[in-house]
């Protein structure tokens, strides 16, 4: 089979290599898609502090199930179309006891520390498989992983119902969070960005307030869309230190901020404003798999939409191509497919 591995910055290799075998517990893929994702992109420029060389990348993939081990207990059969929870945990640390195994002590994320599915035909473990409904398409469902850390994030803080919502970024991961919550029960939602292209696609995906905050304050972006009521919770999903203090300025006493966008760097943050208003800063990693299945049925059912997202989709040859057109269109692209 043909597997693409990223050797060195910018550098990807094709090669052949034998089909894998499958273990007792694993059933084997034939991969019909894969996302690429920021972490993607920041390992293909070798600014990953968490991936190194050589590594396959592809964790955010869907397949169709051609081989099922001879001890899977799951309902799974051939020619399901599935998609993974990319998580290999320990299983025995104290937050995998807690059931919060997406941070695991010694997590290791398939297609960042572990192979991943640039290639033809990729075995998995059974138990973090799930099977996509029909009316989902595989080039969507490789796109369930995304919009499950969405999901996950609007749930951090607990519930949302009744809630204004404010999303500061409409990057895909800003803006599936956005689609969630109003999925979640959100009472409405505003997203903002400096792109109207991004700002235009989550209109498209139902969100229904926006701004461009290059050209209004968040402050009066919310007062636009909330009124005198404000935002009750907000979720950051840039990861730069400018929005982190932005939702902090313009959150209301005692309310929560959630931390969704990746930094780059430490950012400066006003902690005495954290403090003095009793405001709750709360992380988010990944998700889990209640997050995924609920994520599965959302899309079903009509509630997340992540057609909209996909800004092109290239072939498994064109793989280096796909990092060139995310560099040359940063503004408009959102989520690059890749056709196996």
């Amino acid at each position: 089979m043909k597997q693409a591995i990223l050797t060195a910055p910018k550098t990807i290799e094709f090669s052949d290599v034998p089909k894998p075998a499958v273990k007792s517990n694993e059933v084997l893929l034939k991969v019909r898609y894969m996302g690429i994702c920021g972490s993607d992109i920041h390992a293909y420029y070798g600014k990953h502090p968490f991936m190194s060389f050589p590594i396959r990348l592809g964790h955010e993939m869907s397949g169709e199930i051609v081989e099922i081990g001879s001890e899977v207990t799951e309902d799974l059969r051939l020619k399901d179309l599935v998609t993974i929870m990319p998580q290999e945990y320990c299983g025995k640390c104290e937050p995998c006891r807690s059931g919060r195994y997406n941070i695991c002590n010694t997590l290791n994320v398939i297609g960042c520390q572990t192979p991943g599915a640039a290639c033809e035909y990729f075995s998995v473990r059974a138990d973090l498989v799930k099977k996509i409904p029909a009316n989902i398409p595989a080039a969507l469902a490789a796109a369930v992983e995304p919009a499950a850390v969405g999901v996950h994030a609007v749930r951090r803080c607990g519930s949302v119902k009744g809630m204004n919502v404010a999303v500061i970024g409409a990057g895909a991961i800003g803006n599936v969070t956005a689609q969630a919550a109003l999925a979640e029960g959100a009472k409405s939602v505003l997203i903002t960005d400096l792109s109207d292209h991004r700002l235009a696609l989550a209109q498209r995906c139902g969100i229904p307030h926006t701004a461009n905050t290059s050209r209004c304050s968040l402050s009066d972006a919310i007062h636009e869309a909330f009124g005198s009521g404000g935002a009750d919770i907000f979720y950051e999903c840039v990861g730069i230190g400018a929005t982190v203090d932005q939702a902090i300025e313009c959150s209301k006493k005692g309310h929560d901020i959630v931390i969704v966008g990746v930094f780059g760097s430490k950012p400066p943050v006003n902690l005495a404003w954290i403090q003095d208003r009793e405001l709750r800063i709360c992380g988010t990693l990944m998700y889990v798999e209640r997050d995924v299945q609920d994520t599965i049925n959302y899309m079903s059912e009509g509630k997340i939409h992540m057609e909209p997202l996909i800004s092109n989709v290239f072939s498994f040859r064109e793989f280096p191509d796909a990092f060139t057109y995310i560099e040359h269109n940063s503004d408009t692209s959102l989520k690059v497919m890749i056709k196996m």
